[in-house]
């Protein structure tokens, strides 16, 4: 399996902006969310586009992506993004 580093993987991805662009990624990474202990599930988005979060959010390394075949949006911390565009994420 070919690599990406996780610098490249998140340029790559901020050109994929929702409504401005008609570039997709997939992406597969792992859901945590400290605060209500909840996580450890692992997402798949075959279609995704980068969508805008809260300043709140982005100070926490994370991104925001909508899954363009079901509409649903999902936020991560960069931190665990495992795969992108078919590339192993090295960090």
């Amino acid at each position: 399996m070919d690599k990406i580093s996780l610098s490249e993987a998140l340029k790559e991805m901020e050109r994929c902006r929702h409504l401005k662009s008609s570039d997709t990624f997939s992406i597969t990474f792992l859901k945590c969310d400290r605060t209500r202990k909840q996580g450890g599930d692992w997402r798949t988005i075959n279609r995704a586009q980068v969508s805008g979060l809260p300043y709140s959010v982005r100070d926490n390394e994370m991104r925001g992506v909508v899954d363009l075949d079901s509409g649903l949006k999902s936020a991560f911390h960069n931190q665990l993004i495992f795969e992108f565009n078919g590339k192993r994420v090295i960090k």
